[in-house]
């Protein structure tokens, strides 16, 4: 079942919020107000620093802890207010909440595994785990929630040398976990896949409570409903084991694509619904850290990852921002 999300007439320029003015070709900032590389080694977060000393800011296709000024800030509260004065209808949000999953099924009936890139690059931002692959790791029992086609489990699958190691691949769209089991590389040795709903009162049957190493939420977590992340999160919870790892990254508050949304595609704050039904929440690093830590995990670390992405050919700035952290179940 899929339903439409009516354009309520709203003024030009709240339609396309200015996003082209200030968000995409606001002038360059002065500089990274504070120099923030992570704290993880190989983590390229930070390692490109947006400096007075900087001639050509278009050398480079990106820059790390670019901020803002002051009017791009106003913009950004501005425009999240304009945002909250046409939402979706009552009627419609109901609509929406109700299955989910019907909007990602249909997403990936028609993108199938082309929509999103492999990130090969997780293993550079949490070296968990590119030691969890290693020939002599031992028994490693991995989760990728929200999987999709399989865009982590692939490819740290590509690279494993762990004869011990199993993954679960987790995701409430049934075609999403079709494709995942179609792709050759589908290995039940190593590879379950699953239809499972994070904030569903069950676990997965393929999961025992107190199992896990490391559960993985890429892009996840702000596909769920607020009032769905407590059981979420304690679903989570129940399957690692003591001491065992959540590692996590998702979209911030502010980021270019919450900036951009259109007319009738805010819900609440920072919730909104895309073009095509699925649900997208932007977060607050405050926010997340109370989410996880509310359900007695303990905080790691959590970064807010500012960065200018910058489109020679068009000259055109992108901000973008994200939260990257990891949380861990205690010992005891």
């Amino acid at each position: 079942m899929t339903f439409s999300i009516p354009r309520l007439p709203i003024d030009e320029n709240q339609e396309d919020h200015n996003a082209s003015t200030i968000a995409l070709k606001a002038s360059f900032p002065k500089s990274a107000s504070e120099p923030g590389p992570s704290t993880v080694p190989t983590s390229k977060i930070g390692r490109r620093q947006f400096t007075e000393g900087v001639e050509d800011p278009w050398e480079f296709n990106a820059w790390d802890n670019v901020h803002w000024d002051e009017e791009q800030q106003r913009f950004a509260d501005e425009t999240v207010l304009k945002q909250a004065s046409c939402p979706v209808p009552d009627n419609l949000q109901e609509k929406f909440n109700e299955t989910p999953s019907s909007f990602w099924n249909t997403f990936y009936k028609t993108r199938k595994d082309t929509f999103f890139k492999d990130r090969a690059w997780l293993r550079n931002e949490f070296p968990i785990l590119a030691e969890s692959v290693k020939v002599d790791s031992g028994k490693v029992k991995i989760a990728e929630i929200g999987c999709g086609p399989g865009n982590t489990t692939y490819p740290i699958l590509s690279v494993n040398e762990n004869p011990e190691l199993m993954l679960y691949a987790l995701d409430y769209s049934d075609k999403a976990i079709e494709i995942l089991k179609e792709n050759p590389a589908y290995d039940q040795r190593n590879c379950v896949g699953e239809v499972w709903d994070l904030s569903s009162i069950k676990l997965p049957e393929s999961i025992k409570p107190g199992t896990l190493d490391i559960a993985i939420l890429i892009f996840c977590f702000s596909a769920l409903h607020p009032k769905e992340w407590t059981q979420a999160i304690q679903n989570i919870f129940t399957m690692l084991k003591p001491g065992g790892k959540v590692l996590f990254r998702d979209y911030a508050r502010f980021d270019l694509t919450q900036l951009r949304m259109k007319g009738s595609r805010y819900m609440q704050d920072n919730l909104y619904i895309r073009g095509d039904g699925t649900r997208v929440y932007f977060f607050e690093k405050d926010e997340l850290v109370k989410i996880f830590c509310d359900q007695n995990f303990i905080l790691e670390n959590v970064t807010l990852d500012r960065r200018l992405l910058l489109n020679r050919a068009r000259k055109l700035k992108m901000y973008r921002m994200w939260l990257q952290g990891e949380f861990c179940k205690p010992l005891a």
